[in-house]
């Protein structure tokens, strides 16, 4: 304690008894400034009937309603009941609202947080789903349609022009030729409720349906509106427009298919060989580690070498 805070105390201590040694109660400070409790109050019932207009539309209708305060003094009042956003003023309006029955859609949802795809070893599922990439110049509607495998996260993806059945099929053929080249079986698929799909039971009437049957894949799809159920897939989609589409784009003017294909061949590489994923199933390991080598004590194989 040095000597200036030492007798500061002994000071009280003399004038005040043992009171004094207790700090004193912080009193907020006079603001002469700020809107009245009355005006305020008026601001937030406005922002009660409408809480997407923001500081300048709420400081003018309330002039129409002869109370007089600017766009500041408004803005003051919703940053000091933690309005001062208009996302904040709905939830606000939400919260002042009866709690109401949760649809039988949103209880499955909230409870998928807590579910997780059973796949034990590499092949045991794949999730496959198509995507719209855009329109491109010269070439016209560009479409993806990936696989990701749900027990190491190993993807593949491959562009066609078009979204049908015929392209859902030649992709699964595809994967599961590679699958097979490495030494895995594809033993299901997981698919939504899309035309090119078809149903959950497959038969030669439908083309998809009739390369699960020749392939000997068990042809699964998720419930209607339920497309987190195939979570694995659709985020790999979203992985691939965030890291590769976006930027590619971007960068270059591709004339073909085929041009735009290679490039998205050797960021498969990349995401596949190279970039470790935090997933609870592959635990910092490269997709193609967990995919080759399914279990952390064993030997893991080298990256291949990425072109320049």
């Amino acid at each position: 304690m040095s000597h200036t805070t030492f007798y500061k105390l002994l000071d009280r201590f003399k004038e005040h008894g043992e009171a004094g040694l207790y700090d004193k109660e912080r009193v907020p400070g006079i603001k002469p400034n700020q809107t009245p409790t009355d005006v305020e109050g008026a601001i937030l019932a406005f922002v009660l009937d409408h809480p997407t207009y923001g500081p300048k539309r709420i400081s003018a209708e309330l002039k129409k309603r002869c109370i007089r305060v600017g766009e500041t003094a408004v803005y003051g009042v919703l940053k000091r009941n933690s309005l001062n956003t208009r996302r904040d003023r709905l939830k606000w309006v939400d919260s002042l609202q009866p709690p109401q029955e949760k649809t039988a859609w949103e209880l499955d949802k909230e409870a998928s947080q807590h579910r997780h795809v059973h796949a034990p070893q590499p092949g045991y599922l794949m999730g496959q789903d198509g995507k719209l990439v855009g329109r491109l110049a010269n070439i016209g509607k560009v479409y993806v349609q990936v696989g990701v495998d749900c027990a190491s996260s190993y993807g593949w993806a491959k562009l066609y022009t078009d979204k049908t059945a015929d392209s859902a099929a030649d992709f699964l053929i595809h994967v599961h030729s590679d699958c097979q080249s490495k030494g895995v079986e594809v033993q299901r698929v997981l698919t939504d409720n899309g035309k090119e799909y078809g149903s959950s039971e497959p038969t030669y009437g439908h083309t998809y349906g009739a390369a699960c049957l020749i392939l000997g894949i068990k042809h699964k799809t998720t419930k209607v509106k339920h497309p987190w159920t195939n979570g694995y897939a659709e985020r790999f989609v979203q992985t691939l427009y965030q890291e590769f589409f976006q930027v590619a784009l971007r960068r270059k003017r591709y004339t073909s298919v085929e041009e735009l294909q290679a490039d998205l061949d050797r960021y498969l590489l990349y995401y596949n060989w190279e970039r470790p994923h935090q997933g609870r199933r592959t635990r910092g390991r490269t997709p193609a580690q967990a995919f080759f080598v399914p279990y952390p004590d064993q030997l893991l194989l080298p990256a291949p070498k990425l072109a320049a």
